[in-house]
């Protein structure tokens, strides 16, 4: 960002004040803005407030000899430190491992269901197996072409069986070993 004289008339846009103003002479920019606030703009973006293009600080203030590239380059270590979308203090990064967790972890828990459902399944066919509910193949290919939508309502029905059966089993025997007389 070169600069331009500085002029007493001009205020600067973002901190309203009048001491030191100095205008931006990108193309069809001359955005006004302090000294303040325009060091401490270039320390976050490295653009210009109001075009929002990036800039290079070329100060008059260097007295060194020696012509290198490392003066103009900008500073760009603040991409790596602060996130770029609302400049927090937490590193981009983190956010993407913590999406990157959660979606894994989603993925985890759904594949954990789905093996789940599957083995409710198998012991539910077992059930009814058991019970003669259903077709006396496994697997319910004599019921045809629909044969794992058969295996899969006959072993829901075995489990809810299966289930209802443990959990009374289960009440049996807790009232009849663990719980005490209170005599009626």
């Amino acid at each position: 960002m070169e600069l331009v004289e500085v002029k007493q008339d001009l205020e600067c846009h973002c901190c309203t004040s009048s001491q030191d103003v100095v205008v931006c002479e990108l193309d069809k920019c001359e955005y006004p803005l302090c000294s303040t606030c325009k060091e401490k703009a270039l320390k976050i973006e490295h653009k210009c407030p109001g075009c929002r293009r990036v800039v290079i600080d070329i100060s008059d203030d260097s007295d060194s000899d020696s012509d290198t590239d490392d003066e103009f380059e900008p500073d760009l270590n603040h991409i790596n430190s602060k996130c770029r979308k609302c400049s927090c203090d937490e590193p981009c990064r983190d956010k993407v491992f913590k999406c990157l967790f959660n979606f894994i972890m989603s993925m985890a828990t759904f594949i954990l269901g789905v093996v789940i459902f599957f083995i409710g399944c198998l012991v539910g066919r077992i059930v009814s197996q058991i019970f003669l509910i259903g077709p006396l193949d496994f697997w319910c290919y004599s019921m045809g072409e629909y044969s794992f939508l058969f295996f899969i309502g006959y072993g829901l029905i075995g489990f809810i069986i299966g289930f209802f059966i443990v959990c009374c089993g289960g009440g049996l025997l807790w009232e009849c070993l663990c719980k005490e007389d209170h005599g009626y």
